[in-house]
């Protein structure tokens, strides 16, 4: 392992404001590219900016508490053991299996996200900047495969403005700066399906060949290997969509064809860990086929959570939006709507019935809402005497707001370096010793050879 150099600073008041002033610029010039129609300046510039803002906001000096600094310690022992996922590599107390906060072996998350900071810590050492550097990769591919699904289904402007989005949103931001659940693997998640919309989208129904389907459903596993059950959402679209244009009986057997390649990889992974890890593989099943009914102590969800925080993510004027993409795909039968109303209907639905619920989820259809916005943001169309380019702009604006909330530019988390860390960080344990009363033992064995323990 690349052994780390750490050093502690706060973002100067200096580089600050050229942070800010980089920004404001950037949208500026992105306005006044996409109303010369200026696409390659206007994607260039919505990358630039959206590598500013995951810059700026990945700059904390520390692990976070939820899930960031879980993945990390999983992802360090990966590293050097790419087959065994582990929290504690060497416990020397009892442990719960069950407890994925305190166990040995880890398969709380599939691999492949965890691979990806593995082998970033490979590179580049036990640091949380080599933690983060994945999922702002894949974030910064996700705006260019978003701005290519855009300009399968509408246009090249449509497809600029949902890129901006994309690379700007709160939240998407968020998760690539590891700040919120599920951090980097959501990240990766989002971007390998973004592949495969990308994938799916750029193939006109009626030419998808078996190969294609072959390819698609390789893809659908490799989702599968991120997220789990969520990435079954491909197939179903893409079904929903073949169905409308393609013989029924091709259509049938090409989403088995998927379907069994996608199996391969996760039967594969499945059997590695059966074979080695059989209680936690056993426990693993069970929250894979259990996903509706599993519940979490610390989640307080309602009935009107999702309803609440989709507004919140996405402006309430977007349910009007997307109300008439759903008339449009009912009336018309064209391939967007369809496309658009059941990558978003689907899920929000899945996610509404399930026990446990997290504003993180919607951010499967994030691209849709993305694209559903910048159609009508340049298109004069009246719904019921209703303008919706007035309610697309509200929604940008909406989205605006927090987004610069989520930057945290005037709050207590803009603070990058707490004390703990810089104490753990300076620490000088000895390699293999067993520490006991560290409350932050999870980081402390992050960035130590030791074993730790609360």
């Amino acid at each position: 392992m690349i052994k780390t150099v750490f050093c502690y600073a706060y973002p100067s008041s200096a580089l600050f404001v050229i942070a800010l002033l980089i920004l404001f610029i950037g949208v500026a010039y992105f306005i006044r590219a996409y109303r010369h129609n200026h696409i390659t300046t206007g994607l260039t510039i919505a990358i630039a900016v959206s590598l500013t803002i995951r810059l700026f906001t990945s700059s904390d000096h520390y692990l976070h508490d939820w899930d960031e600094k879980y993945h990390a310690l999983v992802a360090k022992h990966l590293a050097d053991h790419p087959l065994t996922p582990m929290l504690y590599e060497d416990p020397v107390r009892p442990y719960d299996y069950h407890d994925w906060t305190n166990n040995h072996i880890w398969l709380s998350k599939p691999p492949i996200g965890l691979w990806g900071m593995a082998l970033s810590i490979k590179l580049f050492g036990t640091h949380e900047y080599a933690v983060r550097l994945p999922a702002l990769l894949y974030s910064l591919l996700s705006v260019l495969l978003v701005f290519q699904i855009g300009r399968s289904l509408f246009d090249d402007r449509t497809a600029l403005i949902a890129a901006m989005l994309t690379g700007t949103h709160g939240m998407l931001t968020d998760l690539a700066s590891g700040r919120l659940s599920s951090d980097g693997i959501e990240t990766c998640f989002l971007f390998v399906m973004n592949v495969g919309w990308y994938y799916l989208f750029k193939i006109r129904t009626t030419e998808f060949t078996w190969m294609n389907y072959i390819v698609f459903g390789a893809i659908t596993g490799m989702a599968f290997l991120t997220k789990w059950q969520p990435s079954l959402l491909l197939l179903v679209v893409s079904f929903t969509l073949h169905i409308h244009r393609a013989n029924i009986f091709r259509t049938i057997l090409g989403h088995a064809l998927s379907l069994v390649t996608a199996a391969i990889p996760v039967l594969l992974w499945y059997q590695h860990c059966h074979q080695n890890f059989p209680a936690e593989t056993n426990h693993m099943m069970q929250a894979i086929f259990h996903p509706l009914h599993l519940n979490d102590p610390h989640n307080d969800a309602t009935w009107y959570t999702y309803p609440t925080v989709f507004g919140n993510y996405f402006g309430y004027t977007t349910y009007l939006l997307i109300a008439y993409v759903v008339y449009l795909s009912i009336k018309t039968k064209e391939r967007k709507w369809i496309v658009l109303s059941a990558w978003i209907i689907i899920p929000f639905f899945i996610f509404q019935i399930a026990e446990i619920k997290r504003g993180t989820y919607l951010m499967i259809f994030a691209p849709a809402i993305f694209l559903i916005i910048g159609y009508f943001l340049q298109h004069h169309i009246t719904w019921r005497k209703i303008p919706l380019r007035l309610l697309a702009t509200i929604s940008v604006i909406f989205i605006a707001g927090y987004s610069i909330e989520k930057l945290y530019l005037f709050s207590s988390k803009s603070q990058t370096t707490p004390d703990w860390t810089i104490r753990i960080k300076e620490a000088h344990p000895q390699p293999g010793s067993v520490i006991y009363n560290e409350p932050h033992y999870i980081e402390m064995m992050f960035y130590h050879e030791v074993t730790a323990y609360p």
